[in-house]
């Protein structure tokens, strides 16, 4: 079975983000399922793809271009954690990464091929704010970060 564009998506930047993240000294957690984050250490990450635009590339063709959001959640122990792992992923995530396709096996991943190149074209970082004393939200919402990225692939989909 292979992944689908939105999953191939989301792995694709989790493989990058966890490359990364390893190579610099952040010790992290890197998640596709937000449930999943509530039982994981901090500090801990959370990738979606959200809302997705699909481009007609042509007149009288099926042909398009997904422009998507993905969104990337934070869960920090601190406000500097939180800021620092922030401006971090902003600085990596600039530039584009590569689109993987992924054919899974038994829930494991078998293989994995590159096809062209996601571009992040704007990124929008956000605290998130529960509008109640910090002492009183689950550890894991305390120091809460957003960043929303607007990507496009390079591929066009039939």
């Amino acid at each position: 079975m292979a992944y689908r564009q939105s999953r191939n998506i989301e792995s694709s930047i989790i493989d990058f983000l966890t490359t990364q993240c390893l190579a610099d000294g952040w010790n992290l957690s890197i998640e596709k399922t937000f449930a999943r984050v509530y039982t994981m250490d901090l500090p801990s990450i959370c990738i979606r793809v959200g809302d997705t635009v699909h481009h007609k590339i042509e007149i009288g063709s099926d042909t398009t271009k997904r422009t998507a959001t993905v969104l990337i959640d934070l869960f920090c122990t601190s406000d500097g954690q939180r800021l620092d792992l922030k401006d971090y992923l902003v600085s990596i995530l600039k530039s584009s990464l590569v689109y993987y396709e992924y054919v899974i096996s038994g829930g494991v991943v078998d293989s994995k091929t590159a096809n062209g190149r996601i571009r992040v074209l704007s990124i929008t970082d956000a605290p998130v704010s529960f509008d109640i004393d910090r002492s009183d939200l689950d550890k894991h919402d305390r120091f809460r970060h957003l960043l929303s990225l607007q990507i496009n692939l390079s591929t066009v989909e039939v």
